[in-house]
Order: structure tokens, then sequence, then C-alpha cells
């Protein structure tokens, strides 16, 4: 049985369906029954509809299980895990396979989903629609949207900040505080003559916590767009939640307090050296005194760091030439990749403080080895009908948790200015 002549069945079905439909809407339009000769005709149709489902049934069984066969004789069997499963060729791909689709991921719960953005009235949803939403409700009352609208607002909220880009970046399935284990001290080796001892020389290992703190915003829209096709809804409602919780989410991998919110690398608690420029960069930095930062983090990081700078200071480096008045900031032509001072990216963040003595206006570092980022995976989003319906407009509320804290801070440097 070939897909076209399963089709060809379900069409078949379709026309003996709006048959009955039309026969059945003519004897309500003129408010009698059927005759006796319309009643043999429908009751003829019915037993057509319900013979031609049976076939369209077992024709889909039949054609599934050759499906199935063919894959199981054409897949070599050290490429099979049981008899139809591929070995997968990562942990994430095991994972896949053994956990089964996410629930916020079928086919049901997207259809089901859109339609409760973008129905008029939330009433209008049919049951099974209803059903569907609920096998992927969050706390209160929102939902999980599905993962491509997911990773649209990802997208825009690495788009708003440097670290939320650079950071090594792990997805959770649920927000219980976890532990990642990170290095204080590396061991060494030794040159060992022939049959001496092996000189122990171990790792220095700590551990810090992640948790999982929210952060939401609500987006309105007003009722006229929300039913307007040509609106593009899921766009609009992931820019606008990717700026609003990207911004937020960056000042906290900056300067965060760890306290409801991230620690950022910034932080004097979090860890990372600050390096004080000498006297006379009360307000802006030397190029002797930039080169005495760099060449103060460690040199297996260097080659993966970059400069996070504050705007101020992003005007200094941008104004400063060497001895044959060539700026050292380099001008990325080609668009496709951040500008580099000194040879380093060097990317813009608004919320390191203004230059001034003492403050802390500049990160330097490798970004990716030295901060992680932990996300619970999903976006929770809420239909909000009735807050906002006296000004003919839907609101939209939105959250998701994560968290970031510095696992390495041998990686990254914090640049301050003199005090004179």
């Amino acid at each position: 049985m070939r897909s076209d002549d399963i089709r060809a069945l379900h069409e078949q079905r379709a026309s003996l369906h709006a048959e009955m439909v039309g026969m059945s809407q003519e004897a309500e339009k003129n408010e009698k029954d059927f005759t006796a000769e319309q009643k043999e005709k429908f009751d003829g149709l019915v037993a057509d509809f319900e013979e031609v489902r049976s076939r369209a049934e077992r024709a889909e069984m039949l054609f599934k299980q050759e499906r199935e066969v063919n894959k199981v004789i054409n897949t070599p069997i050290e490429r099979r895990i049981g008899d139809t499963e591929e070995v997968p060729m990562s942990l994430t791909e095991y994972r896949k396979q053994t956990s089964g689709e996410l629930s916020w991921n079928t086919a049901e719960y997207r259809a089901a989903y859109w339609r409760y953005l973008t129905v008029p009235n939330l009433a209008e949803l049919e049951v099974e629609e209803q059903r569907a939403l609920s096998k992927a409700t969050a706390g209160a009352g929102a939902n999980l949207v599905p993962t491509d609208f997911y990773n649209q607002i990802i997208n825009v909220i690495r788009v708003k900040g440097p670290i939320n880009e650079l950071a090594n970046t792990i997805v959770t399935e649920s927000g219980e505080t976890i532990q990642i284990p990170t290095v204080t001290s590396h061991g060494v080796a030794t040159w060992l003559a022939e049959n001496a001892a092996y000189v122990p020389s171990d790792e220095v290992f700590g551990q810090t916590s992640l948790g999982a703190y929210k952060v939401g915003t609500s987006v309105i829209v007003s009722e006229e767009l929300l039913t307007d096709s040509a609106f593009p809804l899921d766009s609009y409602l992931s820019n606008e939640f990717g700026q609003r919780i990207g911004v937020l989410e960056e000042t906290g991998y900056s300067v965060g307090d760890g306290t409801g919110k991230p620690m950022g690398i910034a932080n004097a608690a979090s860890g990372v050296a600050t390096i004080t420029a000498a006297v006379g960069n009360s307000t802006t930095y030397s190029y002797t005194a930039l080169v005495t930062m760099i060449f103060s983090l460690p040199s297996q990081y260097r080659s993966g760091a970059v400069f996070i700078v504050a705007d101020g200071a992003a005007r200094n480096f941008y104004l400063m030439l060497d001895g044959q008045n060539r700026p050292l900031w380099n001008v990325n032509v080609a668009g496709n990749g951040p500008d580099t001072f000194l040879g380093y990216p060097i990317y813009t963040s608004p919320d390191l403080a203004v230059p001034a003595a003492s403050s802390k206006d500049a990160i330097f570092g490798d970004i990716r080895q030295g901060y992680m980022i932990r996300r619970v995976n999903g976006f929770s989003l809420q239909r909000q009908n009735e807050l906002y319906s006296n000004n003919g407009q839907i609101g939209f509320r939105g959250f998701e948790r994560v968290d970031g804290r510095v696992v390495l801070a041998d990686a990254l440097r914090v640049l301050q200015h003199s005090a004179t």
C-alpha cells in the first residue's frame, strides 16, 4: 500500500462526510426529518464511511510496519539499538532516544499552544486542546513554550550581552540547586629516573552552587493584533521577552551580587582577582597599564581571552594610538564578529562602572572557561485575558529560571583604575 493510496482513502472519507453533513444541514434548514429514502441513503453513507475508515487504518498500519521492517533490514546490526534505533553519536543524542519526545514539542501540544495564544476567547478552546496544554503546564498556571519559540527567545537574549553569548551554558530539566566542581589549583608533572617513585600532585577541587533564579516580564498586545493573521505574534513576543530578560540577565552576570540573582564577574564576592592600574590611570588606562593587565592573566587562558569594557572605557580604548599614530582598536570590516583591541576581541557593556578613580570598568579573560550559566529547560508563558480587558488588550506573562557563577576565577581578571 502506497502513501498515495492511503491519501485517496482519506479523501474518500472526507467526501462521504461532506455528503452526510450536506444532507443533515438541508434537513435542518427545512425543519424536517429524513424521509425513509433519505434515511436509507444516510445510513448507507455512514456504513461506507466506517468501512473506508477501517480500510484506511489497516492501510496505515501496514504502511508503518513496512517502513519499520525495511529500516531494520537495510540497517547493519552494529548500527542499531534493539531493533529500530540508531546508535547515538553523543550523550545528548542518547538521552533524546531514551527519554522520548518532550510533551511541549508534540504535534498536538504545538497546535493547541498556537491556538491558545491567538484565539479571541479562551472559552473557544476544545477539550482536546485543553488536555494537550495541561501536559506541559509550568508553575503559576503558565505553559512551557515549544522549543523553536524558546530558541528564538534565547537567541535574542544572547545578542543582548557578551557574557550571555560567551559563557559556558548548561541546561537542566529541573530547577534544584546543583553543585559544579571547580579547580582551584592544578597538579604538576615531574621528571622521573628509571624505577623512581611517582610524586603525588593532586588537583585541588572546590565547589560552587548554581541555583535557578526566576526572571520574567509581561508583554501587552491589542486584541486586534492578536487575531490579525498577518501579525507575526511569535516573533514579536520572542523579541520583546528576549530583549527585556537579556538586558536584566546580563546585568546579573556582570555585576550581580548573587542574592536572588546571579553572581557577577565584577562583583567583589565573585573571587576574580582585581588588577589595579598604576598611579596616573585614575580615569583612563595607559598602554603600559593595559599590557601589564593582559600579562597578569595566566598564559593558558590568554589565547581565548576577550575584553569586556564599559561604554566610557571603550571610548578611551578607541582613541588609543601607537607610536605611529595608528589605532590600537581594530575595526572588524568583515562585520561577522567583534572588533579587536591589542589583538583580543572587545565587547562593550553598559553594566560596568563609569570610568573614575578606583572604579572597575573592564573585564579581561576567557569567559567560556571562567563563567558558567545554568538555565532550567523551557520558557513559561501565561496569557492574561482579564487584567487588561478594559483597554481591549491581552497580556502575556513570561519567565525562565537561570543562574550564573564564576567557576574558574584564574581565567578572569577585573581591571580597576588607580585612586589617583
